[in-house]
C-alpha cells in the first residue's frame, strides 16, 4: 500500500481479469488488460519498463506465466497482490465497478466543482417544437457512434473539435445544446466551451439520449455527418490553442527528445484528414479522455500530444492534466526518429455492464444514470472526497493523480 501512497512513485495498477469479471467489481484505479492480450496490449498501456506495475485478479497459473512475459519484456518492477482480492475484499479496501470508471467519475466531477447547466428532455422537446434556428445542438461523440443513433436536430462534432467547429461568426449568438449518449462527453463539451471563451449561452441535456428515451421521446437513426465539410482556419486555432495554453500553464515542447519510455497520441481529426504519418497511435481526442483506461495505466509516465489541429492538442493535453496525467502539448509533427512501436489492433469489448442501456431498455438506462450519480459520494466515503482539482482551477503546471489521494486516505484511516 505504501507504493499507492507516495505519489511521487509512477505506478500501474492492473487487473488480469476478463473484462465481464473485470467489470463487476475491481480495485480503485486497476485498469483492466486481460490475460488473454495480456503480451498484446501490455507494453502501450505501461511503456516505461521501471514502472512500479502491481498485478492484481491472478491465479498460481496467470501468476507463472506473467513472470515468465514481463521478466521477457524487461519489466524490472513487477510486484503482485498477496493473496489477491481474498486479501483485498477483507481489509475492505476501496472497490467499485463498472467500465471507464475512473473516467465517467471524472464526469460527474467537473459538474460537482464546476457550474454546469442542464438543460431536461421535456424542455428541449419544447424547443423542438418551436424554432430551433437560434439554437446548435451538438451531439459530442465521434462520427461513428452518431451515425447509429442520435437526437432529432444534431449536428455532430466531438468535443476535441468543437473549438475549432464553433469558431465561427455564424455561431456567436447561437445558444448551444451539447449531448452524448449518458453525461460524461456532453459534461467535458460544455466545460470546453467555457475553458475555450466561448460566452455563448450553453445547455449540457441531462442525461443524453439515454434520458431522452426515459422520457418518452425516440431517437433519431437516420442522420448522417457533414463534419467533413467544414472549413478551417488553421492559423488562427493555433493562436488559440496558444492563448488557452498560457491560461492554463500548460506544458508544451517543440519536438521531443525521445518517447521510448513515454506514451505518444496522434489526434485524429474528423473536420481534416490526417498527413502525419502513424508514427504514434492515432485516437481521437474525446475517446482518449472518456475512455482512458484502454490505453493509460501508469500514473506519472509522461504523454504527448500533437495534433494538426493544435486546440485538439490542448484540449487532451488540459484534460488529460486535469485527470492527473502529466500531459505534454508536441507542437510540431513527430520526426521520424520518434516513432513508436504500438499495438495496432483495437480490443472493442463487448458492453457488460447495464448492457442494454442504448438499446431501448428503461431499466439498463435508468440503472446507468443512477449508478453514474453514485460515483463521487463514494470517493467521500473513502474519506477523499476532493480526489481532483476543483474544475475551476488553472493552476495545471503540477498534477496529482487521485490513485495517490486515495490510497494514502484509506491508510490513515485504517491507522
Amino acid at each position: 500500500m505504501a507504493i499507492f501512497k507516495n505519489k511521487k512513485n509512477n505506478v500501474a495498477f492492473v487487473d488480469i481479469r476478463n473484462r465481464k469479471k473485470y467489470v463487476q467489481g475491481f480495485a480503485f484505479g486497476a485498469i483492466n488488460c486481460p490475460l488473454e492480450r495480456f503480451s498484446k496490449t501490455i507494453d502501450d498501456l505501461v511503456p516505461d519498463k521501471s514502472t512500479y506495475l502491481i498485478l492484481i485478479g491472478t491465479s498460481v497459473a496467470s501468476v507463472k506465466k506473467t513472470i515468465l512475459l514481463l521478466s521477457k519484456k524487461k519489466y524490472s518492477n513487477f510486484h503482485y497482490i498477496k493473496d489477491d482480492y481474498k486479501a483485498w475484499s477483507k481489509a475492505k479496501l476501496p472497490m467499485w465497478a463498472g467500465e471507464h470508471t475512473f473516467c465517467k467519475a471524472f464526469g460527474e466531477w467537473i459538474e460537482v466543482s464546476g457550474n454546469i447547466n442542464n438543460i431536461y428532455p421535456k424542455q428541449l422537446k419544447k424547443l423542438h417544437q418551436k424554432d430551433m434556428s437560434s439554437v446548435a445542438q451538438i451531439d459530442a461523440r465521434p462520427k461513428a457512434e452518431y451515425e447509429k443513433f442520435t437526437l432529432p436536430f444534431s449536428k455532430q462534432c466531438s468535443g476535441g473539435e468543437l473549438p475549432v467547429y464553433l469558431k465561427d461568426k455564424k455561431y456567436n449568438s447561437q445558444t448551444f445544446v451539447v449531448h452524448c449518449a449518458g453525461r460524461t462527453r456532453s459534461i467535458i463539451a460544455y466545460q470546453t466551451l467555457t475553458d475555450f471563451n466561448f460566452s455563448n449561452k450553453k445547455y449540457v441535456l441531462n442525461g443524453g439520449t439515454q434520458n431522452w428515451e426515459l422520457n418518452g421521446f425516440q431517437r433519431d437513426y437516420k442522420q448522417k455527418s457533414k463534419i467533413h465539410q467544414k472549413k478551417i482556419d488553421l492559423a488562427r486555432d493555433k493562436k488559440l490553442a496558444s492563448k488557452i495554453q498560457k491560461k492554463f500553464q500548460l506544458p508544451s515542447v517543440n519536438q521531443a527528445r525521445s518517447i521510448q519510455n513515454c506514451y505518444s497520441f496522434i489526434i485524429e481529426s474528423e473536420i481534416k484528414k490526417n498527413t502525419t504519418p502513424p508514427v504514434w497511435k492515432k485516437v481521437n481526442a474525446t475517446t482518449l479522455i472518456q475512455s482512458g483506461d484502454k490505453f493509460i495505466a501508469a500514473t506519472n509516465t509522461p504523454i504527448y500530444i500533437f495534433s494538426e489541429i493544435s486546440t485538439s492538442a490542448i484540449f487532451t493535453v488540459l484534460w488529460l492534466r486535469r485527470l492527473g496525467y502529466p500531459a505534454i502539448w508536441h507542437k510540431n509533427p513527430p520526426r521520424k526518429n520518434l516513432t513508436r512501436m504500438f499495438n495496432k489492433k483495437d480490443f472493442n469489448d463487448p458492453t457488460y455492464f447495464f448492457p442494454k442501456r442504448h438499446k431501448g431498455n428503461k431499466q439498463d438506462a435508468k440503472g446507468y444514470l443512477n449508478w453514474e450519480h453514485q460515483l463521487i459520494p463514494t470517493f467521500a466515503k473513502w474519506g477523499c472526497p476532493n480526489p481532483w482539482l476543483s474544475i475551476r482551477s488553472k493552476q495545471l503546471k503540477k498534477v496529482t493523480h487521485p490513485l495517490s489521494k486515495v490510497y494514502a486516505k484509506t491508510i490513515l484511516k485504517k491507522n
